[in-house]
């Protein structure tokens, strides 16, 4: 009975996610939007292709809603599938995770405009400026470029943030991709393809022979619609920062001073991806040796490649670490508090109760999250507990940042894949799920590149989903973690160092 009901559970979730690829895949179709991206220098013949439909804002908006929704019932289906038995072949859902990625490849990106700004920045750089120093803004007076002029209107004054890595590969796109802003934005949507079929497939990899773990890992990464919609239809080059997190969790367990060189690579894409490096040091801590090991080798990837570039890029980098965004229950706080309270004040508060808050789930997660389905391949072997660790504190950080946006997930998704099924799983679907449905449409309705006009109706209520429904469904995941930690046995304060210190203190004052 429970392999019947894995069947059909499995059946419904595969089904699922090909709906949602269908609905992306259909939407990107139909061309520029409220949604979709407007490329310019178009050359028919290669991706991304659409028709010039000009549909209705409601119309797409809907679809990607219900797409989005879709999705995250497949995943949440999936994990009751599996939990119930169902064994798909191995083969099988690799080519779904595959298919459905290099679907979405196909079409324009959808919802940020992001990636246009990576284009931008790529333009900057094979012009022979520096993205660090110049934005798109300040190149656009110096002359009409067809590529730095298609960025949207509220990121054209904004200098790279992003580290080397990510520098240079928006460089060889713009290269490759010459005045073309298509054909540079869909350089980049396949490097951030690429990059997440090869962090699943390397997952599957370290999960070793444990079929059902390769499952777990397929269908939670690799194939995830919440993943495919929220990173790749943007084409948020985070996903290029996790592969390499991802390669250095692989190399882990035989060459520590290899894998702190790739943790710093991956910092040299996005700066957050440090949040690995900081598990798989974790993971280290009882080895003093291997952890200078990986120190070093992290150190000298981020030193060397910062240093090429400048300075400057690392203080861009540092920029962000102060901005809220809209649909984290901190933005209402702001919103609250600085009607009678400094902004900056608010500001310095929620920043410290943001890393409090971070600091507290993770002790919380710590002794109750389970175990790694990643094998310990010699009694030495870090790379089950970095795996665990890195699930522990990317579920969090994206819990309790200040700034947090739907395609930051992909590391806490990843990570969670890996180790074995729990609540979590289905609280993580609700709150990718609800934060992916807030930033649709997710472009500026007063750009001047959005192809459909953003109706009023559209847009309120576009908006009463990022900055009222989205935080208060943020705030209930986070309680439920919380109170599911709790009652799993989770104490406040495990540590009993504290209690030994007092407990010192008072046998010396009875002694005196």
């Amino acid at each position: 009975m429970s392999t019947e009901l894995g069947l059909k559970y499995g059946r419904r979730a595969v089904a699922l996610y090909l709906a949602c690829t269908a609905l992306i895949v259909a939407v990107g179709l139909l061309g520029p939007s409220v949604v979709v991206l407007t490329l310019t220098n178009r050359h028919a013949w290669l991706p991304s292709y659409w028709f010039d439909t000009t549909p209705n804002d409601w119309l797409v908006s809907v679809m990607i809603y219900v797409a989005i929704a879709l999705g995250g019932y497949g995943v949440f289906l999936a994990t009751k599938a599996l939990k119930h038995g169902w064994a798909p072949r191995i083969d099988r859902l690799i080519a779904l995770g595959i298919g459905t990625t290099a679907a979405i490849t196909l079409v324009p990106p959808m919802a940020s405009g992001d990636v246009l700004i990576y284009a931008a920045y790529g333009r900057i750089m094979a012009l022979g400026g520096d993205p660090y120093t110049a934005s798109p803004a300040d190149t656009i007076r110096l002359g009409y470029d067809p590529v730095i002029t298609a960025t949207e209107r509220p990121w054209q004054g904004a200098r790279s943030v992003y580290g080397p890595i990510a520098t240079w590969i928006q460089w060889l796109s713009s290269v490759i991709g010459g005045d073309s802003a298509q054909l540079t934005v869909w350089m980049l949507q396949l490097s951030v393809a690429i990059s997440l079929v090869v962090t699943g497939l390397l997952l599957v990899k370290l999960v070793g022979k444990d079929l059902p773990a390769k499952r777990r890992v397929i269908m939670l990464s690799l194939a995830n619609p919440l993943l495919l919609w929220s990173v790749l239809a943007g084409a948020h080059n985070d996903a290029i920062a996790v592969m390499f997190a991802v390669i250095a969790l692989v190399l882990f367990r035989r060459h520590v001073f290899l894998a702190g060189i790739l943790i710093g690579v991956a910092g040299c894409t996005k700066l957050s991806i440090g949040l690995v490096g900081v598990a798989m040091l974790w993971a280290l801590r009882a080895d003093r040796r291997k952890c200078l090991y990986f120190c070093g080798g992290g150190a000298l990837a981020m030193g060397g490649l910062y240093a090429i570039v400048g300075l400057q890029a690392f203080q861009q980098a540092r920029s962000q670490t102060s901005f809220i965004s809209t649909g984290t229950p901190h933005k209402v706080l702001l919103s609250f508090f600085t009607l009678f309270l400094p902004n900056g004040l608010v500001r310095t508060v929620l920043a410290i109760l943001a890393w409090v808050g971070l600091i507290v789930v993770a002790i919380l997660l710590t002794q109750v999250f389970p175990k790694s389905l990643v094998p310990q391949t010699h009694p030495d072997d870090p790379t089950p507990a970095a795996i665990r660790y890195t699930a522990i504190y990317a579920i969090a950080w994206v819990l309790t940042a200040m700034y947090s946006l739907p395609w930051y997930d992909v590391i806490a998704w990843v990570a969670l894949a890996a180790v074995a099924a729990s609540k979590v799983d289905g609280l993580m679907v609700v709150r990718t799920t609800m934060l992916a449905i807030a930033y649709v449409p997710g472009r500026d309705p007063n750009a001047r590149q959005v192809a459909a006009s953003l109706s009023d109706s559209l847009e309120f209520f576009s908006a009463r989903l990022r900055d009222t429904l989205c935080p208060a469904i943020e705030l209930a995941v986070l309680i439920g973690l919380i109170v599911w930690a709790r009652r799993n046995g989770a104490q406040w304060w495990p540590y009993d160092w504290p209690r030994r210190k007092q407990k010192s203190v008072a046998e010396n004052a009875e002694a005196h």
